[in-house]
């Protein structure tokens, strides 16, 4: 089997130092399956290592590897490993016992031995601490803690210890601590003997001391503390690491914000002057905001930024909000600010469908012509949305939309009025009138018909007029002419000159004919 990468290896690690070694049990609870040792941490065997125990997973699949722990925050250098248990008993119905056997003759070791199985798709995992060879062994610590602790007040943490001979009553915890801003010792490294306590819990001897700040002389900020087993041999095993989060100050909430607004307004309210010592810039905050309308809620994702509110006001009336602060450690400082949103009275305008001018006082149509009118409302802060707009004509209320179609109005002059309220019961309004005209269509067509008459009448004239004419010119070239000598005959006369009765009377040219 090739050897484990060094990501491998520092997995390990991690889980020895924030899994919290369950020796009495090896598989961790979440996991469906079992797998279990008879074997207790810090035996120390030499030349053979027998392991047994019991799974209930397939025994045909398990690896194991045997770890020197000489560093336990460094690469743990692989000494034994394999594939398959040794040898496998089915004692029950899903449940087989198991045996490991490993060669260990010329190791000298403290020495960590994990087992696993694949459970699904995670893996089950047993860990055991032992020691191998003649020794002397120095001493060990598997943390019962996490890797980070946060303090106020004095906090108790827990440690298996094993020896390879000795008594744990006789041995030391040894503490050693530096201020650590940057995550490196910045400073005096300092040490003392922690008063440990040691019982007995669930066979394993188990070492319990407290973290306090006071005693230990720490301050707000972060800590780089250690600690070792020091056994009665004075032989100490590899230092366990805890980070401490120091955070004795009671956090401050300070707002500030403007007293007054109005609807629609943009209101930032700021609390980045909140204070909690070093830690300031870790306080988390919890906004509340008490409405006009006395409902409470908090504030909403959109509207936060860490320590700064943005508060658009829908209401007029009083807001007040509220911002808690807490700290790593559970403190809260709580700070209240009031805010007065004033009301904005709308302001109305009233547009008409093709006319320039906005809002007149009058307008002139004609019979039957259409109008549309259209509100324009400016200055509602938050309002528009919930504006009602009445629409009257003769006082008579015709409609609730924005926009007015007007038509079939009778001649005459019609009041045209319009009003706007906003969800605070502020109003605006305009009036106009309507002139309607008569419409000349009907005169008009009256002065063609007369028209058309007369032209027939004028036309019927000229045709009779031509027709008599040429009634006459025919009448004048029916009648007999006279020549020449007998007008020159009968010029030194006159039918006048004559008697009626002898005008013609033949006799009288015979008469005369005899003269």
């Amino acid at each position: 089997m090739r050897p484990l990468t060094k990501s491998s290896i520092m997995l390990v690690s991690i889980l020895l130092l924030s899994t919290c070694l369950n020796t009495g049990s090896s598989l961790s609870t979440s996991l469906p399956g079992d797998l279990s040792s008879t074997l207790d941490d810090g035996e120390w065997v030499n030349g053979t290592l027998a392991v047994n125990g019991s799974t209930t997973l397939d025994p045909q699949n398990a690896n194991w590897i045997l770890y020197d722990l000489d560093d336990l925050y460094g690469e743990w250098s692989v000494l034994r490993s394999g594939e398959y248990f040794s040898e496998v008993t089915p004692i029950n119905l899903g449940v087989w016992n198991w045996s490991i056997t490993i060669d260990v003759q010329g190791l000298e070791c403290t020495c960590w031995l994990e087992i696993s199985q694949p459970d699904g798709l995670q893996r089950a995992i047993l860990n055991r601490i032992v020691f191998i060879g003649d020794g002397p062994h120095d001493p060990i610590l598997s943390p019962k803690h996490d890797s980070s602790i946060v303090l106020d007040e004095p906090v108790m943490i827990s440690t298996l210890g094993l020896l390879a001979n000795g008594v744990l009553a006789d041995s030391n915890i040894i503490l050693s601590w530096c201020h650590a801003p940057n995550g490196a010792c910045d400073g005096e490294l300092l040490s003392a003997d922690a008063n440990a306590t040691w019982t007995l819990q669930d066979d394993e001897h188990i070492g319990s001391f407290l973290i306090d700040a006071e005693e230990l002389g720490l301050y707000d900020g972060t800590w780089e503390l250690t600690y070792v087993l020091q056994d009665s041999f004075l032989r100490t095993s590899p230092h366990v690491s805890v980070r401490v989060f120091v955070d004795q100050t009671d956090p401050e909430s300070i707002l500030i914000s403007p007293s007054n607004a109005s609807e629609g307004d943009t209101i930032i309210v700021d609390g980045s002057d909140s204070w909690d010592g070093v830690w300031s810039s870790n306080l988390q905050a919890v906004w509340y905001i008490h409405q006009p309308d006395g409902s409470m809620r908090v504030a909403e994702q959109s509207e936060t930024n860490g320590l700064v509110l943005t508060l658009n006001p829908k209401q007029s009336g009083n807001y007040s909000v509220q911002l808690d602060v807490l700290d790593m450690v559970g403190r809260m400082s709580s700070s209240q600010v009031t805010i007065i949103v004033q009301n904005i009275i709308p302001v109305l305008e009233v547009s008409i469908d093709g006319i320039e001018n906005t809002s007149p006082n009058s307008i002139q149509l004609a019979e039957e012509e259409n109008l549309i009118v259209s509100a324009i409302a400016h200055e509602t802060g938050s309002d528009k949305e919930t504006l009602v707009y009445e629409w009257y004509i003769n006082d008579e209320f015709v409609s609730n939309d924005e926009m007015l179609e007007i038509s079939n109005l009778g001649v005459g002059t019609h009041e045209l009025r319009l009003v706007i309220t906003d969800d605070n019961g502020a109003t605006d309004s305009h009036e106009m009138d309507l002139i309607v005209n008569a419409n000349s269509k009907t005169d008009d067509k009256k002065i063609n018909v007369w028209a058309i008459l007369l032209i027939v009448v004028i036309l019927v004239g000229i045709v009779l007029f031509t027709k008599r004419m040429r009634l006459t010119e025919n009448e004048s070239s029916s009648m007999p002419k006279w020549n020449k000598s007998s007008e020159t005959e009968s010029s030194g006369y006159t039918d006048s000159d004559l008697p009626e009765s002898e005008l013609w009377n033949d006799s009288n040219a015979s008469i005369g004919g005899k003269d």
